[in-house]
């Protein structure tokens, strides 16, 4: 995923010529990107004091909109990693403050695709949503697959695999691009995802090999 949080504060920075960067600025970026690079890795213990710190930056420029992206970004990661988040944040900023493109974001990423304007959300995904809410897996596969960017490409299958059937083929590519990048938290969550895949339809030599291969990487 290009990063829609970046996005936002490049638009800030095109807008400020050339004065000194706000330090509220570079402190949210380098502690939300801190947070990503933490949870990514599966450092649990580091992960929540670098989102806590990005937000208490936004908040002293009084911008809810960007609060709302930050909120976003995080719960884009919880996603990526087959986990449920907590929105209750986001549906407060956007009762008193609502922007579309967030709200269409955020419908993506719960799975209320009828809900999503496509012109709004992130380029990455707009061919993708309605291959989603077709559940055209076949050509869902070949855009996804296609996606250059590595978080966006995870978050894309994650979608897919938290709302729609199960697809050994999307659990494989998540399992490859997260190897790739040496992201430990998702990569555990679909090899567990996997694992159970094939316990379900009765694999039981697959199943075995990747609990296997699950024991061999935690030690």
């Amino acid at each position: 995923m290009k990063n829609i949080f970046i996005i936002m504060l490049l638009l800030f920075f095109c807008a400020c010529g050339s004065p000194p960067i706000p330090q509220w600025k570079d402190t949210s970026y380098r502690q939300l990107e801190n947070y990503k690079i933490n949870f990514l890795a599966g450092k649990e213990d580091a992960t929540e004091p670098h989102f806590v710190q990005a937000k208490q930056a936004i908040s002293s420029n009084n911008n809810l909109s960007l609060l709302s992206t930050a909120y976003l970004t995080k719960y884009a990661l919880h996603t990526a990693a087959l986990e449920d988040f907590d929105d209750g944040e986001f549906l407060r900023i956007d009762k008193l403050q609502p922007d579309a493109a967030n709200r269409s974001y955020y419908s993506f990423l719960k799975g209320n695709f009828s809900q999503v304007e496509a012109g709004k959300l992130p380029a990455a995904y707009r061919k993708l949503l309605p291959l989603l809410a077709d559940r055209n897996l076949t050509a869902a596969k070949g855009e996804i697959t296609a996606l250059s960017d590595p978080l966006s490409r995870l978050i894309a299958c994650s979608v897919w695999v938290k709302y729609l059937p199960a697809d050994e083929g999307i659990l494989q590519l998540a399992i490859d691009t997260a190897a790739r990048e040496g992201w430990r938290r998702p990569l555990w969550a679909y090899l567990t995802h996997l694992q159970k895949y094939y316990a379900d339809r009765q694999e039981t030599k697959k199943a075995e090999n990747i609990k296997e291969r699950l024991e061999l990487l935690r030690k």
